[in-house]
């Protein structure tokens, strides 16, 4: 004898399909201080997860992208290379999710709102200074210390809030 099947629970997605379009579409609409809340709780996590998931290859593109960031001479140099630090240490973790929520923050922190507030606040005194932070954060990479990558990226990511938005 054979016992009955209990019914099959179909699961309908797309009442999710709708609600993740409906946050994308909000996105945009992002403040600096929202992106950078977020990036904060987000990132130190990633630098942190990099020290396991680096490669050899990961380690020098890192430091590479660094490096073109002290050597820029204008702030649109070292923006492109800011942000070219920050999405090859995502691209490290190797995590699709991290990787992909980097690219919607970084389309979001290229916008019209971003870029003048940028320049109203990054003199050469700050890039400099944000080049030292990196530094450090691309050292405890190398040095596969994730406890230090984690902290060196939340003293950065807490630095420019406060440049940003001072109390």
């Amino acid at each position: 004898m054979t016992t009955p099947q209990k019914p099959r629970k179909i699961v309908s997605t797309a009442g999710t399909t709708r609600e993740f379009i409906k946050i994308l579409s909000r996105l945009p609409e992002a403040s600096p201080a929202d992106i950078l809340a977020v990036r904060l709780i987000i990132e130190p996590q990633a630098a942190a997860a990099v020290v396991s998931s680096a490669s050899g290859v990961d380690l020098r593109l890192i430091r590479e992208a660094h490096e073109k960031a002290v050597e820029a001479g204008d702030l649109a140099t070292f923006e492109h290379w800011d942000a070219e630090l920050h999405s090859r240490i995502y691209a490290a973790t190797r995590n699709e999710l991290l990787i992909s929520l980097n690219n919607l923050l970084g389309n979001i922190r290229s916008r019209a709102p971003w870029m003048r507030l940028k320049k109203l606040v990054i003199t050469d005194a700050k890039r400099q200074e944000y080049c030292e932070h990196h530094q450090q954060i691309v050292d405890a990479i190398d040095r596969r210390n994730a406890d230090g990558a984690s902290e060196a990226m939340h003293r950065h990511i807490s630095v420019i809030i406060e440049d940003l938005f001072p109390r």
